[in-house]
């Protein structure tokens, strides 16, 4: 379970208003009948419009600075693997969040009217989408784009030649877009994989808009806080702040292995991703410990990511690994 959170930005600046993140969220919709359109929801129902979302987040945003993010964007991206283990059911998935909402509230260090934040006062709207497609960050798509500008000019070149503009052999060129095409290492369907390309296999994932502010409108609760657990004075008053962001990654993964008994592998928890982009020694000496199956899952994590690896015996090898551990990291949890 890889989950991102984001002060949602227009630019360089904070949104005024949740309308074109919450009409973003619609693409899926196009498409679709009425009939078969996804509502967004929250803990209490499943069809809230694309409007309700925007007038009730853009009402809570009492005293916030133009330089505060009115919303953040969180999402929530299970890995194929645990799609697969839920069947891909989206009313799962729903429940997941609905449960995930009361982790968040509790790993903020604030009070609310003298006691700790609770799911109930947490402004939000979830969306499920189905659907994902390659980035420009992505490695897959990365590694294609060398071969992606080779084949734009040798197509090029064969209209140029075909037009008389330039002297050349036109089967020639085919055949260099040919050998291009064969030797670029990502392909889905025999197809270069570009960034737009859709994802294959099960891609649901949630996107929440969540409210800077309480229910209330009275309380900010930022989990893009720097800080962790600290106390202020502000207007004479001793004023808790923070947002504990390891605990509540650590709390997505925990809340879903034990909703559905899923069994996380080595690879899949949060605390071991950190680990092998801060200690990748650490990370690979562990790895060494684990059963034969669970390391071998772990391998097999691992390379779908991007992840160098040591060599396939695991032998102690550990100098080798690459200094560019951190590559695909963040994808880790998402793809395999």
């Amino acid at each position: 379970m890889y989950v991102s959170i984001s002060p949602q930005k227009l630019g360089g600046s904070y949104s005024k208003s949740a309308a074109d993140y919450a009409q973003y969220l619609e693409k899926e919709n196009q498409d679709r009948s009425n009939i078969d359109k996804e509502f967004f929801f929250d803990s209490n129902s499943d069809k809230i419009s694309e409007r309700e979302v925007i007038n009730s987040i853009d009402a809570n945003t009492a005293k916030l600075k133009s330089n505060e993010p009115r919303y953040y964007a969180i999402t929530l991206n299970p890995s194929q693997r645990e799609l697969r283990h839920i069947q891909n059911n989206p009313e799962k998935l729903k429940a997941y969040t609905r449960d995930l909402i009361k982790d968040y509230a509790r790993c903020f260090n604030r009070e609310i009217f003298g006691r700790s934040p609770k799911a109930s006062d947490i402004l939000y709207y979830g969306k499920i989408e189905q659907n994902r497609s390659f980035k420009a960050r992505d490695r897959e798509v990365r590694e294609n784009n060398p071969f992606i500008k080779e084949l734009a000019a040798l197509r090029h070149k064969e209209v140029k030649i075909r037009l008389g503009e330039l002297t050349g052999n036109v089967k020639q060129v085919q055949n260099e877009i040919r050998a291009t095409e064969k030797a670029a290492p990502h392909k889905i369907d025999g197809k270069l994989i570009q960034e737009g390309t859709p994802k294959p296999g099960p891609q649901m994932h949630v996107h929440l808009i969540v409210s800077r502010k309480d229910k209330t409108n009275s309380v900010s609760l930022s989990p893009g806080s720097k800080y962790i657990a600290s106390k202020v004075q502000f207007q004479g008053k001793e004023v808790k702040r923070g947002f504990d962001r390891d605990r509540f990654f650590n709390l997505a993964e925990k809340r879903f292995d034990k909703k559905f008994n899923f069994q996380r592998n080595f690879a899949e928890h949060y605390a071991s991703r950190k680990t092998l982009r801060q200690s990748p020694k650490t990370y690979y000496s562990s790895l060494l410990k684990l059963p034969t199956s669970e390391r071998k899952l772990a391998m097999q994590i691992l390379g779908k990511s991007g992840v160098p690896i040591p060599d396939a015996k695991l032998n102690l090898a550990l100098k080798q690994v690459r200094k560019a551990i951190s590559i695909g990291i963040k994808s880790s949890s998402i793809g395999y």
